[in-house]
């Protein structure tokens, strides 16, 4: 900060000496004087004479008489008193004074009314790049929620503001906010779903009701607007309707560009809603992609047979649910395939192909080696809870035969 004042300062200076010096240094006195000016016209006056003469404008014997007339004049001329010299001009030094005292006022005055001095604070520069707390921004959403009520068909403005709220996680006023935009941008299935989405948060996390309702108004004015689809598919996944929420995130996942990272985060949900609905005792519809690939689906099956190990055999209770399922070696955890059976049928033999596909994208023809994981679930749950029996096979390529899976290990 102190070399930028001294830097000003500077610069300060080298304005000044641009308007003092010229003020401040004497300037030599230019032109003749006075008989070096009455001697010039006296030498042009007895030239014009010879050219006469010569001219034959004035007589010959004319001229010496004109001539003794010039010498004449020239004599009373050359005999009066020289003009007093003028005196040496007075340097202007109130001028220059009030230059120093002002230029430097100006300029630092100016800086400090219209700059920004703190900009030179080292210590503020450093602070500059930090994120602002939430107070500050909280602070920042209060004004601009104050600017959009005076204009209440400003639909950018009240966008801006229901996002913000809603960021903040400030819900009610969020929904307050959504509900006036709803009204001035009829027809906009993003500020629908938008609204829905805040709402839901505001009345607990859940979507029944009021947020179900806008959800299903945008996805009539947009089939296929993204968020509503997931919000519809979390909807009915809420209600135990797993058809209608793998329906959802189907078309959703269809959308979306194929090996994307939003596509398989679409088509992990998708996988936990069929094992949901497994685990339900629900079979859900098969995706059209299911069934054009009946031929692969065939000629990667994967069979083979479950049982348990004698060591955990006492451990098994013949009510709990056993999933078979296969997994990629390489790649998403989410499974490729998944049967659903119960403790009581072990030893069993198992197949698993494309039929039983929890998510279009991932299949067990389409991946190139697998292991095959048994586990024995007390609560029926599809996710693993401490307590739960399970065991897993080696890696096998899709299309294998007779793979053993022993359950010989215990879920911490």
């Amino acid at each position: 900060m102190v070399a930028f004042w001294i830097l000003a300062a500077l610069m300060v200076l080298v304005a000044l000496a641009f308007i003092l010096i010229p003020l401040l240094v004497p300037r030599p006195a230019a032109g003749p004087s006075a008989s070096d000016a009455n001697l010039d016209v006296l030498r042009n006056q007895r030239r014009e004479i010879d050219a006469d003469v010569a001219s034959g404008v004035l007589p010959a014997d004319a001229r010496d008489a004109a001539v003794a007339e010039l010498v004449d004049r020239a004599a009373e001329d050359l005999e009066a008193p020289p003009a007093p010299s003028a005196a040496a001009p007075r340097r202007p030094w109130p001028a220059a004074i009030v230059a120093s005292l002002l230029v430097p006022a100006l300029a630092f005055g100016l800086y400090l009314a219209v700059g920004t001095p703190r900009a030179a604070d080292s210590r503020l520069v450093a602070r500059a790049g930090e994120p602002m707390d939430a107070q500050q921004v909280s602070a920042m959403v209060d004004e601009l929620a104050r600017k959009v009520r005076a204009r209440p068909e400003d639909v950018q403005g009240w966008s801006l503001l229901a996002r913000s709220l809603a960021a903040l996680g400030r819900f009610p006023e969020a929904v307050d906010a959504y509900a006036h935009l709803a009204k001035i941008a009829p027809g906009d299935a993003q500020v629908l779903v938008d609204y829905a989405d805040a709402l839901g948060m505001a009345q607990g996390r859940t979507l029944k009701g009021k947020p179900t309702e806008l959800v299903q108004r945008a996805l009539a004015i947009d089939p296929k607007q993204p968020k509503a689809l997931a919000l519809a598919g979390t909807a009915a996944f809420d209600a135990g309707d797993y058809a209608g929420a793998a329906r959802h995130w189907e078309t959703l996942a269809a959308e979306l560009p194929t090996g994307s990272e939003e596509r398989a985060q679409v088509e992990s949900v998708l996988a936990e809603v069929r094992t949901k609905a497994a685990a339900a005792g629900k079979t859900l519809p098969e995706p059209a992609a299911a069934i054009a690939a009946a031929p692969a689906a065939a000629a990667s099956a994967v069979s083979g047979s479950v049982s348990v190990a004698p060591g955990i055999a006492a451990k098994v209770d013949p009510a709990a649910t056993l999933f078979v399922f296969a997994r990629a070696e390489h790649g998403p955890r989410v499974p490729l395939a998944v049967m659903r059976a119960s403790a009581a049928e072990l030893p069993l033999r198992f197949r698993l192909d494309d039929s039983q596909a929890m998510a279009p994208n991932f299949r067990l023809s389409r991946a190139d080696a697998v292991r095959i994981e048994a586990r024995i679930s007390r609560s029926g749950n599809a996710k693993p809870q401490p307590g739960d029996l399970y065991g897993t096979s080696g890696v096998v390529k899709p299309g294998a035969q007779g793979v053993d899976v022993v359950v010989d290990k215990v879920v911490r």
